[in-house]
Parts: structure tokens; sequence; C-alpha cells
């Protein structure tokens, strides 16, 4: 058997396993949607509670990479600060040692053919079945027998060392020391780079180890390896994510170099001896004398071993760096520093993981409408200023207003689209009504800057024309302004949680009888020729605008507030 057959076949096996693991991690995250969702607002500024919500969500979703994803993703919509992030990825780290255990344990014990064969028969089945949850849980048990038959093919591609001399040169590398470990470490990280996964790469430490052709030190130097190679995932996905969101996934490298160095200098002096007091058992064996009952035993003893250095490795490494989260963060912000266009950016990376999980994506689009929101608001504040205070600079609040509008214009667009692509993931009719509830207040808020755009764009004609409004003109805008004004931050305060329909209703209420007084007014002025007509029309437009903005505020409360009864 060629070398180039033995490698395109364990390229195949793990072919077969990355499938496994992406279906069984993608469906896993849809089937537990709402469970992460809960994961998520547990975390609080208590940097234990966030280790574990790491652990947690890695062990639903057994991915480690889909978890370091979601965090990123989660500190762009800003769900998550940059402190809580990296305790997650702490707790990422330590979950994720779980498909070892499972792979030692399990895949060189038991026949894999046993369950793994049924699953995928009774996955099948499931996904033919009316009912998104039926066919959800068909694709976990199709992914989980998919890797498990992955990993059978694995371990009958990788020659054994007794029957093949064409990966020999494994064991001849082990002579240079400190040097090998090294070495090894590197192509532990370079093949978790390119395969993506480091639960694949794991697998196929694992299963080298198993077959002899890999020496345990230098399998456990590998695996030290793969812990640098996953934070590539992660910082691919935050490419062109704020700043916010690249730090987090810097931090992910940094804390896992970090351990990477203290490790390799002491594995061997303290981290491997550790390992084999805990787990019983000599993984220095030779295999070539080994067969039947004899190498079966070695083959778990090794596994097992390597399991247990994968997780005493990320949870010590956890415990010394958790002292110096903070330190970690004001590293990362050093070395990654504010982008001023980070503040207005639309949301492009809603199209990022786990669009299959409406629950969260529910969570990060009521983030971007607060960041609407935000926007709307300043605007309008601008809009006032524009129109009441003559000692503005019109000019260039009138440019910028009109930026944020197209700002805005985008940021309907990739939610609406989104949402709309999410709902027809919804697994449930609450979350069905709250995306719909989202879409149309999106729309709400991208009509209110349109409605900003409108006033500076009168405010701009009557300049061109040399009708500017008079002194009694831009104290009545004012006041109208202060209004709506109040309108808007109660719309900032319902969304944070700090207010209701009924005090919504009460400033409608305050705006409507404020426009009508005020139109009133300048009616009479009109009719009695006090007013030019021209510039007395053209007030009645802005207090027209202005109240339809409080409108489109208060519609968005009693829009919300109807999904919230039923």
């Amino acid at each position: 058997m060629s070398a180039l057959w033995v490698l395109l076949q364990i390229g195949g096996a793990l072919g077969v396993f990355l499938l496994g693991m992406k279906l069984l991690s993608e469906s896993l995250q849809k089937v537990s949607g709402s469970r992460l969702k809960q994961v998520l607002s547990a975390i609080t500024s208590n940097r234990f509670s966030g280790v574990f919500a790491g652990i947690l969500t890695t062990a639903i979703v057994q991915s480690s990479s889909a978890t370091t994803v979601m965090v990123v993703g989660f500190v762009t919509a800003e769900l998550l600060t940059l402190t809580q992030a990296i305790s997650v990825v702490m707790g990422a780290n330590i979950g994720t040692t779980l498909t070892g255990w499972l792979v030692a344990l399990l895949g060189f014990k038991v026949k894999v053919t046993m369950f793994a064969l049924p699953a995928v028969g009774v996955g099948t089945a499931l996904t033919f079945l009316p009912g998104a949850k039926r066919r959800q849980i068909g694709e976990v048990l199709v992914g989980f027998g998919l890797l498990f038959i992955g990993l059978g093919l694995l371990k009958e591609s990788v020659p054994t060392l007794s029957g093949t001399d064409q990966l020999t040169w494994i064991a001849d590398i082990s002579g240079f020391g400190i040097g090998s470990a090294i070495l090894m470490v590197g192509v532990g990280t370079a093949l978790t780079v390119i395969l993506q996964s480091s639960s694949a790469t794991m697998t196929l430490t694992l299963t080298l180890a198993a077959s002899g052709v890999l020496p345990y030190e230098l399998a456990a130097a590998m695996v030290l390896g793969e812990n640098i190679g996953t934070t590539a995932t992660a910082n691919l996905a935050a490419i062109g994510t704020p700043a916010a969101a690249r730090r987090a996934a810097r931090a992910h490298l940094l804390f896992n170099t970090i351990g990477v160095i203290w490790a390799l200098a002491l594995y061997q002096l303290v981290l491997l001896p550790v390992v084999d007091f805990l787990v019983p058992g000599d993984p220095l064996v030779d295999f070539t004398k080994l067969d039947g009952e004899g190498l079966a035993t070695a083959t778990l003893v090794v596994t097992a071993h390597l399991a247990a250095f994968h997780s005493l490795f990320n949870v010590t490494n956890t415990l010394i760096m958790l002292p110096f989260v903070n330190h970690i963060a004001r590293l990362v912000t050093r070395w990654i520093p504010d982008d001023a266009k980070d503040a207005e950016m639309p949301p492009k990376f809603l199209d990022t993981p786990l669009a299959g999980t409406p629950e969260l994506q529910i969570v990060r689009a009521n983030s971007e409408l607060r960041k609407m929101a935000s926007i709307a608001c300043k605007m309008f504040s601008d809009t006032v200023k524009i129109l009441t205070d003559p000692s503005a600079d019109p000019d260039a609040l009138v440019s910028e207003t009109l930026r944020r509008e197209q700002v805005l214009d985008e940021y309907e667009h990739h939610i609406s689209a989104h949402l709309a692509m999410t709902a027809r993931l919804a697994t449930s009719a609450d979350s069905a009504r709250k995306i719909a509830e989202l879409i149309q207040n999106t729309h709400r808020l991208e009509r209110l800057g349109d409605h900003c755009a409108v006033l500076v764009r009168i405010s701009q004609r009557l300049r061109e024309d040399g009708r500017n409004l008079t002194e009694r003109e831009q104290k009545d805008l004012a006041s109208m302004g202060a209004e709506v004004t109040r309108a808007i931050a109660n719309l900032q305060n319902f969304m944070d949680g700090t207010s209701d329909l009924q005090t919504a209703e009460a400033i409608e209420d305050d705006i409507d009888e404020r426009r009508r007084t005020l139109r009133a007014e300048q009616l009479g002025r009109i009719e009695q020729g006090v007013e030019d007509i021209q510039a007395g029309l053209a007030l009645l437009d802005l207090l027209t605008s202005f109240e339809e903005i409080g409108d489109l505020a208060v519609g968005f409360i009693r829009r919300a507030s109807v999904t919230r009864t039923l």
C-alpha cells in the first residue's frame, strides 16, 4: 500500500468525520436554540459564570469553534462585553475536551457500527417526517452516526506500526528533545487550521497514538498545538467586524498561545507526570509486542491519557489565566484600537453563524434596533438644532443627518432580510410573532430617519429661498421638538425595559395637543395675512413631520407591547 493511498484514505475518513461533526454541531444549535439563549442571559460580569456558560454551550453544540464564533458575534452585537467574552472562551476550551473523552472512551473500545449505522438510519427516517423538531433531532442522530462512522474509517485507514514503514518517519523525529515537541506543536496547529476543527485533529491524534504510529509524548505536544490552531476559526470570522469582535478573537489567540508556551516548558516535568498519576496504566508501551486483549488495553490507556492531558491543560490554563481577564482585555484593546467607523457600522455580521437559531438571532436583532434608535435620536437632535439654533453650522449638520439616513437604510435592509430568512427557520409561534414585530419596527425606525431627512431638506429649501424662520417660529419648533425628543428618549427607555406603553401614550397625547395648538395659531396668522404664506405652510409641514416622528416612536412601543401580551 503506497503512502499516497494511505493519506487519501485518511483524508476521506477525516472528511466523513468532519461532515458528521458539522451536521451534529449545526443541528444541536437548532435544537437547543432557546437553551443557548438562557445560557447567554445567565452570563454576568462574574467571570466564573462566563466560564461555566462557555463549558455548557460547547458541551451542547459539541464545537468550541462554534462557541467562539458565537462569542465574536455576540461581542459585535454588544450582547457580551470583552471581559465576559474572554471568560466564555476559556470555558469553551474546557468544554471541547468532552469530545476527546467521548472518542477515547467509546471510539476505541466499542464497535462503532453497533450504534453509528442505526443512528444514521433512524435519523434519516426522522428527517422525512413532518415537523421541524423531528427533522432537527433526525439531523442530530445522522451527525452523531457519521461522526463515529468517520472515526471507524479513520481507525481502519491508519496503518499499524508493525504493518507498514510508510509513517515510520514520525518515530524518527522523537530524538530531538524539546525540538521534537515544538515541531509537533506546529503540526497540531497547522492541521487544525487546515481542518478548521480541533475535534477532528484531536481524533486523528488519538488514532495515530492508538495505532502506535505516534509516540505518546509527541501526541501530547500535538494536542497543545491544536489549542492554538482552533483560534483560527474565530479570527477568520472576525475579519471585517468591529474592533470589539476582533479583540475577542485575538484574546482567544493570546490566551491559548500563552498557555501552550508555559505548558510546553513544563509538560514533561509536570503535566505528563500528573496525568500518569491520575490515569491508571502505562502509556509508554511498545505496540509491536502487543496483540489481542493487551493491544486493546494499551489503546484505551493511551487514548485516556491523551484525553486527560487535554482536559488538564485547559482546566489548568483557565485557572491560571482567569484572574488576569481584565489584563488580557486591556492588552488586546491596545493591540486593536477603537475604530471611529464602528459606531454606525451596518450589521453585516448578522449573516454569520447561528442563522438556524431564531431565538438567538432575535436577541441580536434587538441589539441592532437599539443602535438604530440611537442613530435616529442623534439625527432628530441635529435636525432640531438646524431648525432652531441660529449659531449652528447648518450645512455640516445637514450633510451628517443625510448620511445617517443612508446608514439607517442599510440597517433596515440587512436586519429585515436576515429576519425574513430567520422566520423560515422559526420553530415556535412566539418566535414568528417576535420576528414579525422586529421587521415592522425596523421599518418604523427607518421611516423616522426619513422624516428627519424631510425636515432638513425643508430647512435647506427655506434658506435657499431666503425665508429664514423667525424667532417665534424657531421657539414653536423648539417646544414641539422637546415633546418629540421625549417620545424618542422614552422609546430607548422602553427598549431597555425602563418604560411602558402607558407612558408613551401620555407623551403622544402631549405631542398631539402641542401640534394642534401651534397649527391653529399658525393658520390664524396666515389667514390674517401676518405670515408669509410659503413660510407659513412650510412651518405647518415641519409640525406635521414632527408629529409623525412622535407617532412612529409610540407606534414602535405599541407594536412591541402587543407582542409581549400575546
